[in-house]
């Protein structure tokens, strides 16, 4: 079978296995799903990420809910202001029934009070008497008592006015105070109990105030287990009797409902609330009948007047037939919630969102009791298109598909909740997103790497691993075809060889090989080098191929330099173990170059040819003539010039006439010394004068360089040449030294 064949079934493999995993996968998510929205379990951790989704689609589509309707419901703030103008709270009734008197006259059609009148105001006789008094003064002032009882003038104008007063329920039988409305809906009524939150206790206004008021409604908020108020109740149970909350009982005192109810649904032998009803209106709830916050806005979404300045004597037209909340925004009483739009939200705000939809007809958003069907159905629907689409992508796809489809899921849910006001789980949904994604990214690289085994089995026998990584990185476009550009050789030889071998037998040999070429490898490889080959004792690198390298020169040069140093550190190693010392030779030049893929249908190499790679391995071959380590080409020396060089000489090698300038690489520009920046000075000035035939001052020169450099070989050849040349009758003298041998 051809390596095509082999990718394409390896692509395009797909089993009855990874749809089944699949498939569980869902049942496991669905699973999670259904023991989350479970009823009594619905404090978990994914219910809070769904509070948190929840926060984010209302503030998103916060504009989609406008405030509508011709029933203005306006607050009544006892805000700051008012606390320092009229005083601190709790204000005697004296002043709430002046505020009531105010809010009479402006000709408001229902009060609602978000405050509880639990405990009866003691009256100021009273306090009289408790002072030391004459029999006949306390007398008179038993008689004048009553008339100064403030409850009893709050009752009266109760009496006179429509007001709805606001009671709170407790969780503990121990606290109860005051009396509760009469409820018009009994237990009794239905053949099961509805699942509404029941309390044992409450708090309620006295009697007296209950027995002259128009309703009330309980102003108990549970908040969700993360703190945050996204629903409340319309309903709540204490005893045999079901009762509204404030919000409620305003809207039924206003709108004149004859009729108040529940609606209940029972499927697998449980009942719920679906609704609560209004005459003919339908508010849709949870099973707890609690209902989602129509929320129309940030504080201020309603219209504030304080309290202070209605008590001052202030006109405010805007409350002519409208709904009055008396409540608090003030710091420190107790009434400001967390909400999904801001921390510190008036509670009797909360109450004006729900009474405004109520009056007004708004639309409540709803989670309708058919959700967990929908949620069944898109996740089956996101298993469908995550398994058949993303094993036919690549790796690096995959996720970029996988958050499109992420994406795609949650502007749906926010597009539900905005057009239809439907409120639908999404977190389950989107761990499934995620871990399905996740799973097919990891099954998706697995396969990326069996198809990298496969190529590196077809090319790791002839192609440097460089030109295989280019090949994984473009599988598509795997193309062996040779090219012609300009790049370094370099050529790199152990000196002596020949009788290094001859002195140790097989596995001594091989030993001093391997410890050799591996770290010099390194070295090439780490200066972004292809290693070539090795013929012997022989390496041959280059660079700027497979892979473009726009400094290749410099980076061949630094190779070297690192080979030497490596040499050098072995000897060490070689010494203690009994093997002989090693030197090397290394040649590099740079020049337009044939690479490609070269060779029989047998066996192919990716490898360089041309003249320039011949002279890289001429070059090589002078270093030990020469008694350096290491030469350069003049094209090598142009395109590296970070370094400092030597001048060697100017030399025609075997097999060719042109004259070519040789240089020795001292060191980096930057890392020079000062005597290393004269001896190059010195010596470039003395071989300029040697090739123009000025071989007395040549002389001089690098006589007095010999003399510094005693170590250098170097000095004392061309010190012999020189001599020689002088010696001879030189007619037509070019400064080029030919050489006959390799």
């Amino acid at each position: 079978m051809s390596l095509g064949e082999r990718l394409k079934r390896s692509l395009f493999a797909s089993s009855a296995r990874h749809w089944t995993m699949n498939l569980l996968i869902l049942m496991l998510f669905y699973s999670i799903f259904l023991w989350s929205v479970a009823p009594g379990n619905e404090n978990n951790f994914i219910q809070r990420l769904e509070g948190v989704v929840y926060d984010l689609r209302l503030k998103a589509t916060l504009d989609d809910f406008p405030a509508t309707g011709i029933t203005d419901v306006i607050i009544v703030d006892i805000d700051e202001r008012s606390l320092r103008r009229i005083g601190r709270w709790p204000w005697s009734r004296e002043v709430v029934v002046d505020l009531l008197q105010e809010l009479q006259q402006a000709g408001v059609i229902l009060t609602a009070m978000d405050i509880v009148f639990a405990e009866p105001e003691k009256n100021v006789v009273d306090r009289l008497l408790e002072q030391p008094l004459s029999p006949r003064t306390r007398s008179e002032l038993q008689k004048v008592a009553p008339s100064l009882d403030v409850d009893d003038r709050f009752a009266a104008q109760l009496s006179r006015q429509d007001v709805v007063l606001g009671y709170l329920f407790l969780p503990t039988a121990e606290e109860r105070a005051g009396q509760l409305f009469p409820s018009d809906i009994a237990l009794t009524e239905f053949e099961h109990t509805p699942p509404l939150k029941a309390f044992p206790g409450f708090t309620a206004p006295l009697p007296r105030l209950m027995d002259h008021a128009v309703g009330a409604g309980f102003v108990t908020i549970q908040p969700d287990a993360d703190g945050v108020i996204r629903r409340v109740p319309l309903m709540l149970r204490y005893g045999s009797y079901v009762y509204p909350s404030l919000a409620l009982e305003t809207a039924r005192q206003y709108l004149l409902t004859h009729k108040t109810g529940l609606e209940l649904a029972t499927a697998g032998g449980s009942t719920s609330v679906v609704a609560v009803q209004l005459d003919e209106m339908s508010i849709p709830t949870n099973r707890h009948g609690e209902v989602i916050v129509p929320y129309r806005g940030t504080t201020g979404s309603f219209r504030y007047i304080p309290a202070g300045d209605i008590l001052e004597g202030r006109v405010f037209p805007e409350l002519k037939n409208s709904i009055v909340l008396i409540g608090t925004s003030a710091v420190g009483l107790g009434e400001l919630r967390t909400t999904p739009l801001e921390p510190l939200f008036p509670g009797v705000e909360i109450h004006a969102n729900i009474l405004d939809a109520i009056v007004n007809n708004r639309a409540f958003p709803n989670q309708p009791d058919w959700y967990p069907g929908a949620v069944m159905l898109l996740m089956l629907v996101v298993v469908i298109l995550l398994t058949k689409v993303l094993p036919r992508l690549n790796a690096w796809l995959m996720p970029v598909v996988g958050i499109v489809i992420l994406t795609s899921v949650t502007l749906l849910n926010f597009a539900v909740w905005k057009y239809l006001y439907l409120d639908l789980p999404l977190v389950v949904t989107a761990l499934l997103i995620l871990v399905l994604s996740s799973k097919e990214v990891g099954r998706g690289y697995v396969h990326e790497q069996s198809q990298r085994v496969l190529i590196k089995q077809h090319f790791d026998k002839y192609v440097p691993p460089a030109h295989i990584e280019r090949m994984l990185a473009q599988r598509d476009s795997v193309n062996l075809d040779g090219e012609r550009k300009e790049m370094t050789v370099l050529f790199s030889d152990i000196r002596s060889f020949t009788s290094i071998s001859e002195g140790l037998n097989t596995s001594d040999l091989k030993l001093l090989l391997n410890l050799y070429f591996t770290p010099v490898t390194q070295d090439i490889f780490d200066h972004q080098g292809t290693v070539d080959k090795f013929v012997g004792d022989m390496v041959m690198a280059f660079w700027n191929a497979p892979l473009d390298d726009p400094d290749h020169a410099h980076h061949a040069i630094a190779a070297a330099k690192a080979m030497l140093v490596t040499t050098r550190r072995l000897r060490v190693d070689f010494e203690r173990r009994g093997l002989p010392p090693v030197n090397i030779g290394i040649g590099i030049n740079t020049g337009d170059m044939n690479v490609g893929d070269m060779g029989s249908d047998n066996r192919r190499n990716y490898t360089v040819l041309g003249d320039a790679v011949n002279l890289g391995a001429r070059l090589e071959g002078l270093t030990k003539f020469y008694s350096v380590d290491l030469l350069v080409g003049h094209q090598t020396r142009d395109a590296a010039s970070l370094w400092l060089y030597r001048h060697i000489d100017r030399v025609a090698v075997k097999g060719k006439s042109q004259a070519e300038d040789i240089f020795e690489p001292m060191v980096l520009l930057a890392e020079a010394s000062a005597i290393q920046l004269r001896q190059c000075r010195l010596h470039n000035q003395a071989m300029e004068l040697y090739i123009t035939g000025h071989f007395a001052e040549a002389e001089d020169i690098f006589s007095g360089l010999a003399h510094e450099h005693k170590k250098d070989a170097y000095y004392p050849m061309i010190l012999q040449r020189i001599a020689a040349l002088r010696a001879e009758e030189l007619c037509g003298w070019t400064g080029v030294f030919v050489h006959t041998s390799k």
